[in-house]
């Protein structure tokens, strides 16, 4: 005699409706029934026949506890009336759902970073561990823009989102399968992001002199010389100081009096490590950063004062060793802000604009802008512009090349 076939039952929570699928090859049926019987004692708990040409049987809510093993069997009837024979039995269990939530993190909440660490908390009251998970990036449409690959450490539930652009709506999701086998995920979290992106347009103000056939350029940029005779690799606009332990001294030239606002630019900052001292004769400050063993770096803000240390702490971060980190800290009246910006989009060269208008489109991060009068606004593309870093005057130079 024919018999239907029990599709395989992931676990599920007894709490809810649970939707159970069988496949029969047999002639058209118009209903079917479902028993269920406790594994362990094998006493019936649940048999009913009801009338529908789909294939599946929906247990109801309630039905069933949490936490046991359970066993189905299926059986069809068609338009005569006629039954087909009990299906073999079918094995599964039910788990209350475990809680499985982005930790620290609000449906609609604003992000203020370009990446976001986050957070998955588990926890499953049968003790059932989590075996796998996968992170998921939506655009505002909720369209997938990219998946992590499948992660299997439960003790480490969490995924660094990066290269998030600016004033833009996104969807976080994660999905996981416990080691029994149930699905489980976060539903749609909706992020917005809003980070601050700082012009790096100094104020440079060029002014032609036609008699002596060159142009003269002023800016509030003042250059210093450092402390020593020591010889360090200049690229890029950084100093590379990965191999030398005692760092670069500057003493002369400039005085912070008042307050300020201070940005340092750097690279290979994911380590533990003294990064920044200042001091006049009156102030002093000291930024720090310290690598955990999760992989996120925080940095540190130590003012000392007449009576303690006046410290601030950043957020822990997570970040590749090539990417460009900028530390802003400001003082106002004495009060002290550090604020870390993590910038995906850095490039090692930039974009250069000359004229007497502010470009309004077509700017990329890091592009620079030179008030040239009289001109009007052009640029000049990384790729076609050589700079020239020398104490005399370069002999072959072609339009648009730079002598600094």
């Amino acid at each position: 005699m024919a018999k239907p076939i029990v599709n395989k039952i992931t676990p599920f929570d007894a709490e809810m409706d649970k939707e159970i699928g069988f496949t029969w090859n047999g002639s058209q049926s118009y209903a079917n029934r479902l028993i269920i019987y406790n594994a362990d004692s094998m006493e019936k708990i649940y048999d009913k026949t009801i009338t529908t040409f789909t294939h599946s049987h929906t247990i109801p809510a309630g039905t069933l506890k949490n936490g046991k093993q359970w066993i189905a069997q299926s059986q069809t009837f068609d338009v005569d009336h006629l039954e087909s024979g009990l299906s073999d039995k079918r094995y599964f269990q039910t788990f209350k759902t475990p809680l499985f939530y982005f930790y620290g993190l609000e449906n609609g909440q604003t992000i203020h970073t370009a990446s976001y660490k986050a957070q998955i908390y588990y926890l499953q009251e049968d003790y059932e561990d989590i075996q796998s998970f996968r992170f998921s990036l939506y655009d505002g449409t909720k369209t997938l823009l990219k998946e992590s690959d499948t992660l299997y450490n439960s003790d480490q539930i969490n995924y660094t989102y990066k290269g998030l652009d600016n004033h833009t709506v996104y969807y976080f999701k994660c999905h996981g399968i416990t080691v029994n086998g149930m699905e489980i995920d976060t539903g749609y979290i909706e992020v917005y992001t809003d980070y601050k992106m700082p012009s790096t347009y100094g104020i440079i103000y060029a002014e032609n002199d036609p008699l002596h056939g060159y142009i003269k350029y002023h800016t509030n940029i003042k250059i210093i010389q450092y402390n020593g005779s020591k010889t360090f690799r200049f690229e890029n606009g950084m100093i590379d100081l990965r191999n030398d332990e005692e760092g670069i001294y500057y003493d002369e030239g400039f005085v912070i009096e008042d307050d300020f606002t201070l940005k340092l630019r750097g690279m290979y900052l994911n380590q533990t490590a003294t990064i920044l001292k200042l001091r006049n004769t009156q102030y002093s400050l000291v930024v720090e950063s310290f690598l955990y063993e999760d992989g996120t770096t925080r940095f540190k803000l130590t003012v000392p004062n007449h009576l303690n240390n006046y410290i601030l702490y950043s957020d822990a971060l997570a970040f590749q060793s090539t990417d460009m980190v900028c530390i802003w800290i400001r003082r106002v009246h004495d009060i002290y802000q550090l604020e870390i910006l993590v910038d995906p989009d850095f490039t090692e060269e930039n974009n250069i604009w000359y004229g007497q208008q502010m470009p309004g489109s077509g700017l990329e991060v890091y592009d620079s802008w030179i008030d040239a009068p009289n001109l009007f606004t052009y640029s000049v593309n990384r790729e076609g512009m050589n700079i020239h870093a020398s104490d005399s005057e370069p002999g072959e130079t072609e339009t648009d090349d730079l002598w600094i």
